[in-house]
């Protein structure tokens, strides 16, 4: 079987190798430890090469000539990214005392990709967005002005922001992590007028689906929308806007763009995007909090001209 054709969604097969058996064992530790799901099928899928490429050679074995080999598996762009499933693996290796050298030490310094130039929606592209009547409005605010996920957007009841509260409650949101997302006042009159508009309640979900016929159009909001769902109510609320068609993700970036240019510091805007840098930034970071930052917000706000303001 090719390796760069392998599925280990489709096919378990590498798991039988001499090396799969510690792949799984590793796996199940990173499960235990409350790795997200999207991480272990990465991992999987890339470890699940060095297991096809050398299927007879133990974990103890595993040699950095082919280590160097399995990187070169992977196209040059993203050898940085895969290969640090294996350094995860053999450093986990290490502390169990499988083995006492680390294969991944003799590989080369990847150098990381270039940073794209990210293109934002501009002010008047999201005052086209947000003049989409409340029932659409409403859920691009939230990504606008709120900077959630898609996934945390799918997933997000009325409970979780409602307008009085003044923020927004992310529940397991990216690695399984919860964080509060203070709400500007245009997104909780926004928020609250899609209540009372449309009379939505705490179990409703803020984005929703559509059932209809050639008689009847009725709106959705029991279960969280679907993947296709969300991507076609997206490219509509697009479309209609007259706006350039970005991925919905481009949201997220222009939600933190805008409050950089606002003046919120780097640590701050990596609270409110809930990101994973923050890992490795904690020790740096560790004094800002929540209520910090939200003060902050309000203080921007209230000092911003109305010019300024969309």
């Amino acid at each position: 079987m090719g390796v760069v054709a392998f599925d280990p969604l489709k096919d378990k097969s590498y798991a039988a190798t001499r090396l799969g058996r510690s792949v799984v064992d590793f796996l199940a530790w990173m499960e235990l430890g409350g790795a997200a799901d999207r991480t272990l099928d990465q991992y999987e899928r890339d470890l699940s090469r060095a297991c096809l490429m050398y299927p007879h050679t133990q974990l103890e074995q595993f040699t950095d000539e082919q280590m160097l080999h399995v990187a070169k598996q992977f196209k040059p762009g993203e050898r940085r990214v895969r290969v640090a499933a294996y350094r995860s693996f053999f450093r986990w290796a290490l502390r169990r005392r499988h083995i006492t050298m680390n294969p991944c030490d003799a590989l080369p310094e990847f150098k990381p990709r270039a940073q794209k130039v990210i293109d934002v929606f501009t002010d008047a592209e999201i005052e086209s967005l947000l003049a989409l009547p409340i029932v659409d409005a409403a859920p691009l605010a939230v990504m606008l002005l709120g900077g959630l996920r898609k996934a945390e957007c799918r997933h997000l009841r009325l409970r979780d922001c409602r307008p009085e509260s003044g923020q927004i409650v992310v529940v397991q949101g990216k690695g399984g992590k919860d964080r509060i997302v203070p709400m500007e006042a245009r997104l909780q009159a926004m928020l609250n007028d899609l209540q009372i508009l449309h009379g939505i309640n705490d179990k409703d979900y803020v984005f929703y689906s559509v059932h209809a016929n050639e008689t009847h159009r009725k709106i959705m909001r029991e279960k969280p929308v679907g993947e296709g769902t969300f991507a076609r109510w997206w490219r509509s609320c697009v479309d209609e806007a007259g706006v350039k068609y970005r991925t919905p993700h481009t949201a997220r970036h222009t939600f933190a763009t805008r409050w950089r240019r606002r003046g919120l510091a780097i640590d701050e805007i990596q609270i409110l995007l809930g990101h994973a840098s923050m890992k490795t930034t904690a020790d740096l970071y560790v004094h800002t909090k929540v209520a910090d930052v939200a003060e902050r917000m309000t203080i921007i706000q209230a000092t911003e001209s109305p010019e300024r303001v969309l």
